[in-house]
């Protein structure tokens, strides 16, 4: 590694790197020596390193061996390998911004194809220590950003490779990226909850006033019913006499009374239908004059005349006709007759049958054999 402050490579000034980086910022080369990585802070280069294992021959090979084994090139021998090798260092080199390249082959190797995956996936091994010496030259701080010299386009894919190892990968002109080094505030992890706002429907500082206020019903913020006024303690003062209303004008309850008014109407309610559900039941459970008089006896009428009158009687859901029906004596079955058995059919014997001519004798079986003749017009062929 070199000693700190060494003069940073010319292609640097094309990176706009900032001065001062929570980071680390790390550049990469490939060079016909090696690849060479180096950090860089305020415009210059306090750590660098070379490997010398990776450069273009070693590529070269690595790409051909990983052809050979994957079955893509048929190069058992050894100078199919060769020549192989050679391809696929000009198939790498036309791989710069493309996907795919096609070279022809000179003697053993028809031709050649070589895509940017196949680069990807051979020279794992090299991406691997390649993304060591990011981590060394990093040391304990994050990977702001790696800037890619001019040597990358000799190595197709090293961006791709870094990439998907998480770092951010960037090329002369390109934006630095944003980068978090931390935060100024230290988080209250241990910070006093503030007081959630009041819930209640009926506070008076709650966001919508219009709400139900329960007082208004007798009770109290629980649901229980409020003390009245006037059951306090023997002794207390009457309250002072009100003129009597008039008696057309309907009757307000009291405040504190109109909760019981409200339980006491319901109650009667439920009483009411509970009787008149029990008395449907009833009603329903038995027949004849009791289930009429029960139902006459639980429906309103459905006029109230104002005069006294006989009250109306409201028929029961028992048609007559169908009583008088039921109560007629069953119809007794009657066997019908049996039917009359058939006639009896007399045979005539062989000298009452009638005389008559005989009946015509079969034709004579045509014993000969024919075949459609081929030719139209003309009679079939006879062959036997």
């Amino acid at each position: 590694m070199t000693g700190p402050l060494s003069r940073p490579p010319a292609w640097l000034a094309d990176f706009d790197l900032p001065g001062d980086p929570t980071g680390a910022v790390i550049a990469l080369d490939l060079r016909p020596t090696g690849l060479w990585a180096a950090r860089i802070e305020n415009g210059a280069v306090i750590a660098s390193e070379v490997e010398e294992r990776i450069h273009p021959d070693v590529l070269d090979a690595r790409i051909a061996a990983y052809l050979r084994d994957t079955g893509r090139v048929d190069a058992a021998a050894p100078e199919v390998f060769a020549e192989l090798v050679t391809l696929v260092g000009r198939a790498r080199a036309s791989l710069a911004g493309r996907d795919s390249a096609l070279i022809l082959g000179d003697e053993h190797i028809r031709v050649l194809t070589l895509t940017l995956d196949d680069v990807v996936e051979a020279t794992v091994p090299e991406a691997n220590r390649a993304h060591g010496m990011v981590v060394e030259l990093a040391g304990a701080l994050p990977v702001d950003a790696i800037a890619l010299g001019p040597g990358d386009t000799a190595w197709p894919g090293l961006s791709e490779s870094l990439t998907e190892r998480g770092f951010s990968v960037i090329a002369p002109g390109d934006d630095f990226p944003a980068t978090f080094g931390g935060d100024d505030e230290p988080t209250e992890t241990l910070a006093p909850v503030p007081a959630p706002p009041p819930i209640r429907a009926w506070d008076a500082g709650a966001a919508d006033p219009g709400l139900i206020d329960p007082a208004d019903y007798g009770l109290d913020r629980f649901g229980n019913a409020l003390p009245d006024v006037y059951d306090d303690a023997e002794g207390a003062e009457e309250p002072p006499a009100e003129e009597p209303a008039p008696a057309d004008a309907a009757v307000e309850p009291q405040p504190g009374m109109r909760g019981r008014m409200i339980v006491v109407a319901a109650l009667a309610l439920l009483a009411i239908g509970g009787g008149g559900v029990a008395l449907a039941m009833n009603a329903h459970e038995t027949s004849g004059p009791d289930r009429s008089a029960a139902e006459s006896a639980t429906r309103p009428t459905a006029r109230t005349s104002n005069t006294a009158s006989e009250p109306v009687r409201v028929p029961g859901s028992v048609d007559p006709r169908d009583v008088a029906a039921a109560r007629a004596p069953l119809a007794r079955y009657t066997t019908p007759p049996p039917p009359p058995p058939p006639p009896k059919t007399t045979r005539r014997t062989p000298t009452e049958a009638q005389t008559g001519p005989a009946p015509p004798a079969p034709p004579p079986e045509n014993r000969r054999r024919t075949i459609p003749n081929p030719i139209p017009g003309l009679p079939p062929i006879v062959i036997g």
